[in-house]
């Protein structure tokens, strides 16, 4: 059970370590990347949000299903 409890530890420490030391450490290094990261920034867009309801089928789709279900 402890061995168990063990691998969980290490397996959450490694995934906490990949996403918040090496991956910034890669976004900083890479020019690219560090544009890309600023630009989000600068604009006030947060990359983990879905930006679904501005796009044009999404607006199709809802008056499809409110002539279809009204």
């Amino acid at each position: 059970m402890l061995q168990k409890i063990r691998k969980l530890v290490v397996s959450l420490g490694a995934c906490l370590l990949f996403v918040y030391v090496f991956l910034p450490y890669l976004t900083k290094s890479v020019d690219i990347l560090d544009r890309m990261a600023d630009y989000l920034d600068n604009n006030g867009i947060d990359p983990t949000r879905y930006y679904y309801t501005d796009v044009v089928q999404v607006k199709e789709s809802e008056n499809y299903l409110n002539t279809v279900l009204h």
